[in-house]
């Protein structure tokens, strides 16, 4: 007997439906902060401060979008991610050790972050050190950021003991093959 969208509960239906989208926010999401780090590293070449902290708080912005669509994507219950969400991110679905960190843009973004922060502390010094709107406009999205992180690990923790995800379970459980 074929399963029809009428013959999954709706509470699975919501569950996976706020997966999909809340992910496929995340990705708009990305690409657009993506966007903003070009303009922000083009702006700190040009030296133009003004742009940079203009960009930085756009950045404050997105995190605090990206934190929300991350609890709006989750809000569902543990059973729901145990039965249907997690067993769709593996084999034969997708390749063992599946990881959203194996996302390009995010890569990317945290490479361009990286890249950021490296060159306005080679171009102005300590934060204590930048024009004040810019200092401002940094701390906040540096602080954007930590709860970005720790609403992320509360995610995971509500769905998986430990918070293990399935990239770190998948090479936990691989044989060392350096021994054959």
């Amino acid at each position: 007997m074929k399963a029809d969208a009428t013959s999954i509960p709706s509470a699975y239906q919501q569950a996976v439906l706020r997966w999909k989208q809340g992910h496929q926010i995340f990705h708009v999401l990305l690409v657009v902060m993506n966007t903003a780090l070009e303009v922000s590293l083009d702006s700190v070449r040009h030296r133009d401060w003004s742009c940079v902290s203009s960009s930085l708080q756009r950045l404050t912005v997105l995190f605090n979008a990206s934190t929300a669509v991350m609890k709006y994507s989750a809000d569902f219950p543990r059973h729901l991610y145990e039965d249907l969400i997690r067993p769709s991110m593996m084999p034969p679905f997708l390749s063992p050790g599946f990881s959203g960190q194996l996302n390009t843009e995010h890569h990317v973004m945290l490479e361009n972050f990286r890249n950021l922060r490296t060159m306005l502390m080679k171009e102005l010094g300590e934060v204590q050190q930048w024009p004040a709107d810019l200092a401002k406009a940094w701390t906040s999205l540096v602080k954007s950021q930590v709860y970005n992180r720790k609403h992320h690990g509360l995610v995971c923790q509500k769905f998986v003991d430990g918070g293990t995800s399935l990239l770190r379970e998948f090479y936990a459980n691989k044989p060392d093959l350096s021994k054959e």
